[in-house]
Order: C-alpha cells, then sequence, then structure tokens
C-alpha cells in the first residue's frame, strides 16, 4: 500500500537531498577556484569532509521531517525548515573543521556552501510540490476519505472541498448534523450514524477515515478505531478536546499500555539529544580556548581582595533539583550579609534581587559584568548536566519559594547560560514579563530558537552590552 512505502520514499526522499547537498559541497569548492582562490579539488581534507557531511545532513534532514511527503505544508516552514538545517550543518562543520585542524577550506566555500545548498534543497522541495499538485488537481496521486463529523467540522470540511491539491477525495460523510447534510447534500453522500460502519467502509473504497467530531464518547472513538484496524484503514481522530494552550499532546507506551502525554516543549527526542550533544561540544569547545583567558581573570580576582576565585550559589535546576551554579566572583567576600540592607534599594519587582549600581561590585568584577564573562565557569555546570547553554535562568530557592504555582514550569527543562530575557533588555523587564519570556521559549522550543539566541546573545556581547 502507498502509506506503508511511505517510510521507504522518505528515507529515499531524504537520501537524495544528501547526494544533491554533497554535489552542492564540490560545487562550492570549484566555484571559489574559479574565482580565485587556490583550491584542488583532489585534496583529501575535502573528500573527509564530504564524508562527514553526508551523516550530518542526513541526520538534520530526518531532524526536521524533511524527507515527509506532506500533503499541506507553508512554504514559511519549509524555508524555516531548511534555513535550520543549513545553519546548523554549517555550525557543525566549522566546529569539525576546527577540531580536525583542517586549514585548506576558506570561509568564502562555506558561505557559497550554505547559500547553494539552501537554494537547491529549497527548490527540489517546491519542484516536488508543484509536480504533486499538478498531478493531484487532475484527480492523480489522491486518497478517498471517510469523514465522521458533526456541526463544528464544517470549516475542515470546507477546506478539504477548496483545496484539490491536497490530494484528499472525499467519498461519504458519516453524521446526524442537519447543518451537515443541508450543506453537502448535493455534493457528497451523507450517510446516518446509525448506518452500519464496517458495512460501509466494506462496500466503498477507502483509503483514510477522518474523525472530526468535537463531542464524542470514548467507546465510540474505540468503536470506530477497531472497525478500521480490522480492514487495514488509516484513522485520524481531530478534536479540540485536545487543544490545551502550550501544551504538546504525544503517546506513550508503558509494559504495553499507552498514554496520551501532553508537555510543555514539542516532542522530539532526537532534538533533545542533539541540544545536549551542541552543549557538551560548545562547553568543551569554549572552556579549551579561553582556559589561559579563565586562569588571568582567576588571578585578577585573587590579587584584588585575596578572596575565593569562584563564587558558589545553589541553585534549582530541571524538576526543583538543586545544584552548585559556578560564576567568577564579582562581588566583595560578605556579599550575602550586605543583601539585606540593601533590599530597600531593590531595582527588580517580584522575589529577584538586582541593582544595576550595586555596591558590593568590585572593580574586576564591574568589568567581569559588563562583559559576560563571570559567567564563563558555568560552562563547567553544563558539562556536569546541570545546565544548557539556552533555557531559563535558574532560580535560588528563596525565590522559588514565592513562585506562584503556574510559576514552576519555568523548571521543567534545564536552566540555561542566556535565554530570551537576556537578549531582551535583562534588568529593564519586569519580573512578570521575564517569566512570561520564559514561558515562551519554553512553549516554542526548537533548536533553530536556541541558535536565535545565541547569535543574539554573541552580538550583545560584542557590542559591550553584557549588563
Amino acid at each position: 500500500m502507498i502509506k506503508e512505502s511511505e517510510p521507504v520514499l522518505e528515507r529515499l526522499i531524504v537520501f537524495f537531498q544528501v547526494l544533491l547537498t554533497l554535489a552542492c559541497f564540490f560545487f562550492s569548492i570549484w566555484l571559489s577556484a574559479y574565482f580565485g582562490n587556490t583550491l584542488s579539488i583532489g585534496n583529501e581534507e575535502y573528500y573527509v569532509m564530504a564524508f562527514l557531511i553526508a551523516p550530518i545532513w542526513f541526520v538534520l534532514l530526518e531532524l526536521f521531517e524533511l524527507g515527509a511527503m506532506a500533503r499541506i505544508q507553508r512554504f514559511r516552514h519549509l524555508i524555516k525548515k531548511y534555513i535550520g538545517v543549513v545553519a546548523i550543518g554549517i555550525t557543525l562543520l566549522f566546529a569539525l573543521t576546527f577540531l580536525l585542524d583542517y586549514d585548506s577550506l576558506p570561509r568564502s566555500v562555506f558561505i557559497i556552501f550554505a547559500i547553494v545548498n539552501f537554494i537547491v534543497l529549497f527548490s527540489q522541495k517546491v519542484l516536488g510540490r508543484t509536480i504533486m499538485k499538478y498531478f493531484r488537481n487532475r484527480g492523480y496521486n489522491t486518497r478517498m476519505i471517510l469523514l465522521i463529523a458533526d456541526d463544528s467540522s464544517a470549516d475542515f470540511i470546507e477546506q478539504l472541498r477548496q483545496s484539490p491539491y491536497w490530494g484528499y477525495l472525499i467519498g461519504g460523510i458519516i453524521t446526524n448534523s442537519t447543518v451537515i447534510r443541508e450543506k453537502y447534500k448535493s455534493l457528497y453522500t451523507i450517510i446516518p450514524e446509525e448506518e452500519d460502519f464496517s458495512k460501509v467502509i466494506d462496500e466503498k473504497v477507502i483509503d483514510e477515515v477522518f474523525f472530526c467530531k468535537n463531542n464524542f464518547k470514548t467507546s465510540e472513538v474505540i468503536k470506530f478505531v477497531s472497525m478500521c484496524r480490522e480492514v487495514g484503514v488509516i484513522f485520524h481522530l481531530h478534536s479540540d478536546v485536545f487543544s490545551f494552550s502550550g501544551l504538546h499532546p504525544h503517546l506513550t507506551f508503558l509494559n504495553h499500555q499507552f498514554f496520551l502525554s501532553f508537555r510543555n516543549t514539542p516532542e522530539n527526542y532526537l532534538a533533545f539529544k542533539l541540544k545536549r550533544g551542541i552543549d557538551y561540544l560548545l562547553a568543551f569547545i569554549v572552556l579549551i580556548l579561553f582556559s589561559p583567558f579563565m586562569l588571568l581573570i582567576s588571578v585578577l580576582i585573587k590579587l584584588g581582595d585575596g578572596g575565593p576565585v569562584f563564587f558558589r550559589q545553589t541553585r534549582v535546576g530541571k524538576h526543583g533539583r538543586h545544584f552548585t551554579c559556578l560564576k567568577f566572583r564579582t562581588m566583595v567576600v560578605n556579599a550575602e550579609e550586605m543583601k539585606e540592607q540593601l533590599m530597600s534599594q531593590n531595582e527588580q519587582d517580584g522575589p529577584v534581587f538586582k541593582i544595576k549600581k550595586d555596591p558590593r561590585v568590585t572593580k574586576v568584577g564591574r568589568f567581569l559584568r559588563k562583559t559576560s564573562l563571570d559567567e564563563m565557569p558555568q560552562f563547567f555546570n553544563i558539562l556536569m548536566g546541570d545546565m544548557s547553554i539556552v533555557g531559563p535562568r535558574p532560580p535560588i530557592p528563596e525565590e522559588v519559594k514565592q513562585y506562584k504555582r503556574s510559576l514552576n514550569r519555568r523548571l521543567s527543562i534545564p536552566p540555561g547560560i542566556t535565554c530570551i530575557w537576556q537578549i531582551s533588555g535583562r534588568n529593564n523587564i519586569p519580573f512578570n514579563k521575564w517569566m512570561e519570556m520564559d514561558m515562551q521559549y519554553i512553549d516554542n522550543w526548537s533548536l533553530k530558537l536556541d541558535f536565535i539566541i545565541m547569535a543574539k546573545t554573541f552580538r550583545l556581547l560584542f557590542n559591550g552590552n553584557g549588563q
């Protein structure tokens, strides 16, 4: 059956795109050489890079589901996905060339490769969609569907009717709705709900069944699912009953039992694993590259007042776990004792304590805070698994005790060094807005969002706006 072969076809589509990517890579080398760079297509480093590109792009294309033969997908979503693939892929290639000490490829090759790869991959997807639309509009590559509907289904039926390029043909509508019956009886076969469903799908050619009712009993759904299963027909359940704001439903299996689970963040196991991998890789690179500079900072702090180099503070991590957060010490040794005396000067609302011109900050600490270099030791926290590069800032236990219950959702993911709040004004943002930004990050998390936040963070650091 077509549906059963789709996973194989999707892998083939991904494989084809990987081949296109490799062609783009070698074309970029040739183009760079054509415009004056002294490059040799026989350089073995290029073939090692090509060997690395293939699995990286395969995983990224799978991750962004760009092998899927989606009948309905917006162009802007495709653009975002391909930008994500190319941006992450190029970043990983840069990191690998550094680790492998490859210096034969100039930056111009990577820039050309990124542009050409995006244009080629996006164009082939658009061309494929255009070809499939042409054939679907003419009745080819279509799926015959049966709708189980009520009054709330009218909009969906109308969308199907006006979108022949989706490739769905309505073979009948099972409903007791007077609204649906009167509106579509001249266009489609209307079947009363009392009719024997098994007889309907036996007598009609049906590929898929769409259950579009908002009001139903569980037993009713089970009946339809069971009968579809008997004849190998795909069953789709759509209902606003499962539309909870900010939650993402997915199926979870436990000892042969399945549960409909709701997560704060989109369910994407591979993406979360890749996020952790990127965290570890970047943390390791940063600590290696900046170790001499961190040693110099340590000496300056020690020479300043003879106190400890690091400021260790208990913070709250994922799901309320406590951990020791590391920072370069930027305040006087007895800063915590002085805090009570300065509470009246607190400039941040909510349970957070912040003063723009904090008298406890040392001269060295002022520079470290302005450049955000005081955060550098937190890359050790990332290696220990307590933090991520991007995520809500880890609160102290006293702050969490003052949270409203709804704010505990901030603790549903690992805390980070930077997030939306850090790139949006920091101390100038009210506490409630800060919390809202953290929730926005959690509800809309993606690898692409992480890379956007990291890029904006670097830009702020280079502009000297570390605050």
